[in-house]
């Protein structure tokens, strides 16, 4: 038993089931796409969650660096300096100039 398929209908038969692959394909393929939107998003989302933690810390380090009583602490130990005495302290009177 053989089948004879006329030529157009064969042209029709052929250019149905390349269309519906291409609509397949272009269906996969914006799946695919949108699964790794969503992982680069997903990475994103961490990476931006580890900088603003690395923020938070370098912010919280550099009030420690900038505390008053650090750097009074880092003069007197490290550089040797000493509170003035009394005879040490000049004040300085500007006159103001019309």
């Amino acid at each position: 038993m053989q089948f004879y398929v006329a030529p157009r209908e064969f042209r029709v038969v052929l250019v149905t089931l390349v269309g519906l692959m291409v609509g397949a394909m272009i269906f996969v393929w914006s799946d695919v796409r949108l699964i790794k939107l969503a992982y680069e998003n997903q990475t994103l989302n961490r990476e931006r969650h580890e900088l603003l933690h690395e923020n938070h810390l370098l912010k919280v380090e550099r009030e420690s660096l900038r505390s008053l009583d650090r750097i009074q602490w880092l003069a007197k130990k490290k550089i040797g300096l000493k509170e003035p005495e009394g005879d040490q302290i000049v004040t300085i009177f500007l006159k103001n100039n019309p």
